[in-house]
């Protein structure tokens, strides 16, 4: 095998390592809090998500996540994808999945295959997010995805996806929308809760 390909398998497969096995960042939520609303940071396997709470439209629980357009929401996932998927910027995927639950014990239930962190934030900061989040999601309603096996509704997002904006940088930068504190790392692929 010549030198120049065997450095490029090494470095695809240090990146696809590095993105499946990550690290992980802190998320510290705000410590004066005027009208409380408690968001979930959702993880699961690989993904990271980020669990808005009920609206006042009576809306239930949405989450909302990212990720990439062929392997999320198109659901082509074969093992050979994962390297053209973190190596480069390819499409990127914005996603809503509802919850049917009526509160936080029957939201833990619902997603019962999944890790929940609890945040309490600032309802106004949840409103002002979710408002802008649906807003992008019915900007590019003519191009939506449904994948009814999982529950999600996804479209096309705006920013690329690769290892630098994974799934876990985009919640993290939705987490600072809210007013937390998110100590940053190279690549992220795993959020922690509070201390």
């Amino acid at each position: 095998m010549r030198p120049a390909v065997r450095r490029a398998l090494v470095a695809a497969t240090a990146a696809g390592l590095w993105t499946v096995v990550g690290c992980t960042a802190t998320v510290t939520p705000p410590r004066n809090v005027a009208q409380p609303a408690t968001v979930h940071l959702l993880r699961e396997a690989m993904h990271t998500g980020l669990v808005l709470p009920p609206a006042t439209d009576g809306a239930g629980f949405v989450e909302f996540g990212y990720g990439e357009w062929e392997w999320f929401a198109r659901g082509n996932d074969a093992w050979y994808r994962v390297f053209p998927t973190v190596l480069w910027p390819t499409m990127g995927t914005l996603g809503a999945r509802p919850f049917a639950a009526a509160d936080a014990a029957g939201l833990q239930r619902a997603a019962w295959w999944a890790e929940l962190t609890p945040l309490v934030v600032e309802a106004s900061k949840v409103d002002a997010l979710r408002a802008r989040l649906e807003a992008a999601m019915r900007a590019r309603d003519d191009e939506v995805m449904r994948r009814p096996d999982l529950g999600w509704t996804f479209v096309p997002a705006a920013t690329s996806y690769w290892f630098p904006n994974t799934c876990a940088d985009v919640v993290a930068a939705w987490c600072e929308e809210l007013g937390c504190t998110v100590s940053w790392v190279p690549v992220c692929t795993a959020l922690a809760g509070p201390d």
